[in-house]
């Protein structure tokens, strides 16, 4: 091996430098071009990059006016002299490309340029591919090992400047695409480093906030105006990927705004910051709460007169001076005065379960023994509706839970009698039994209620559990009720950490619905 010349190694410590400095990725390329022509002392240089997918070479710039001509140019790995050297990665010196076999003429014929000697010398960077720079056409003498060394070196350095400027592109076009994004989010997003510190906050926020707070330069101080749940400095220290945030700001304006806190972590899985995406949502809490108190207000003021309704029917029905027809009418009216009483009983206890100030009374209670005692509240329904409910034996081996007994008999008590009530077989079976899964690498386990009925649509199967919702009356048959059962159930559910769902084959008939607790509280 040639030792090199202070001149050279001068030569390619400045190449090096330029090199270093240049992150524009086809300015780099250029430049590649130029100073590997001049390292070794050549004509001209060219640089081919690798396709993976193609497991071909190609041009990508050149320092002439041919450079479309030459994009249009793809050498597969093992053809051509270029080719030769990238499938073998091991540099490749031919002088007389005119009595090399291997030599593709394409790139002279479409340029119209002579080329006499090549030294091509594979791009390699942390073992892989990226491409080979050739040397073209040595101005005095051939080729040699000296060049060769030479130019290994510039390509060296040359490889480890292209995956730096691909990997500082790939950064700056995520940024802009990152950038793009926030900025036409109709949500407000605000991002933070690990410390907390400003890194981005977008249009929306900075409308959200008002422009005083989008200029603060840390989480706490642009929401320094508002009472978060949790607290900012909880926030920024919870090892929990995300975390539902609340920000409230009393004062001449009401604001609440609610979103999600995601931390952000690297490749490697470390946390390098905090994402926070929220929305405004005083219109809709205000509409929510106008909703529970009308809800609240009409139920009680109907209680009263449900009560003279439900109280005097049967004591006018007893009495002998009315003729059958009369009391017919009296029975009618009682019948449904007690229907619109339950219902209202129901309205009323749903507003107490949607409330935000809802707290549980959590004991440790035996399922079996909630699952019996919501049986025998529905006895009296279950019987005059010729029902059958089966509780399997894996439901009275459960283990016990840590649930509010009390909603939790409601929501078992729910389901129950939405099974029967929505089925039109003149042989009504309910079966209960018992339902585990992992969920997220959660244990959860609970109830599984089974019907013999016609079954649940698919398009209506995710409308179950809105509040006030009932299926077609073409279906199932209308039947009585507000459709507030299953919506209670999942009310409930949710507020014990759990999950609801429903299950239900197409053209088979027959439904499933359950839910699911956290086995550990």
């Amino acid at each position: 091996m040639n030792t090199l010349s202070a001149e050279k190694i001068t030569n390619l410590l400045e190449a090096n430098r330029v090199l270093s400095g240049t992150l524009d990725f086809h300015g780099l390329l250029r430049q590649i071009i130029r100073l590997g022509a001049e390292v070794v002392d050549c004509e001209t240089a060219s640089v081919l990059l690798y396709d993976e997918s193609s497991n071909d070479l190609h041009f990508d710039v050149a320092l002439s006016q041919k450079e479309d001509t030459l994009q249009t140019i793809r050498i597969p790995l093992g053809s051509g002299i270029a080719g030769c050297a990238a499938a073998e990665r091991a540099p490749l010196i031919v002088n007389d490309v005119a009595s090399d076999p291997r030599w593709l003429k394409t790139a002279d014929q479409k340029t119209h340029f002579t080329t006499r000697s090549i030294l091509a010398m594979p791009l390699i960077c942390k073992g892989g591919l990226l491409g080979v720079v050739e040397a073209i056409n040595k101005k005095s003498g051939e080729f040699n090992n000296g060049d060769v060394e030479l130019l290994g070196a510039f390509a060296a350095q040359a490889a480890v400047a292209i995956e730096n400027s691909r990997l500082f592109n790939g950064l700056e076009e995520e940024k802009s695409k990152m950038h793009t994004v926030f900025a036409q989010m109709s949500d407000g997003a605000v991002f933070v480093d690990a410390h907390g510190r400003k890194v981005l906050v977008n249009n929306a926020a900075s409308e959200l906030l008002g422009p005083e707070c989008a200029a603060s330069n840390t989480l706490e101080t642009i929401f320094a105006g508002f009472k978060a749940t949790p607290a900012i400095k909880d926030i920024l220290s919870s090892n929990e990927r995300f975390v539902p945030v609340e920000l409230f700001r009393s004062g001449d304006k009401t604001l609440l705004l609610s979103g999600i806190a995601s931390r952000v972590f690297d490749t490697d899985m470390h946390p390098i910051g905090v994402l926070i995406i929220f929305r405004d949502v005083t219109a809709l809490k205000k509409e929510e709460m106008v909703k529970r108190n009308f809800l609240s207000l009409i139920s009680h003021k109907l209680k009263t007169p449900l009560v003279a309704i439900t109280g005097y029917g049967p004591l006018l029905m007893s009495d002998d001076a009315l003729g059958e027809n009369y009391k017919k009418i009296i029975a009618s009216i009682h019948r449904q005065g007690i229907l619109l009483s339950a219902l209202v009983d129901k309205l009323l206890y749903y507003t107490m379960i949607e409330s935000s100030t809802l707290t549980l009374a959590i004991t440790r209670v035996n399922m079996c023994s909630l699952v019996e005692r919501s049986i025998n509240e529905l006895r009296a329904y279950i019987d005059e509706r010729g029902s059958k409910v089966v509780v399997g034996e894996d439901v009275k081996r459960m283990s016990e839970m840590f649930v509010d007994s009390e909603k939790m008999v409601a929501v078992i008590r729910s389901i129950i009698e939405n099974a029967i009530k929505f089925n039109r077989s003149p042989n009504k079976i309910v079966e209960i039994s018992e339902r585990r899964e992992s969920i997220e690498g959660r244990e959860m386990f609970g109830i599984s209620v089974r019907d013999n009925g016609p079954g649940i649509p698919p398009e209506e199967r995710l409308k179950v559990f809105d509040k006030f919702y009932q299926i077609e009356e073409s279906f199932t048959g209308q039947v009585e009720g507000a459709g507030l059962g299953l919506a209670l159930v999942r009310q409930v559910v949710q507020a014990h950490g759990g999950v609801v769902g429903v299950e239900s084959a197409t053209g088979v008939g027959g439904c499933v619905v359950y839910f699911l607790l956290p086995v550990e509280r």
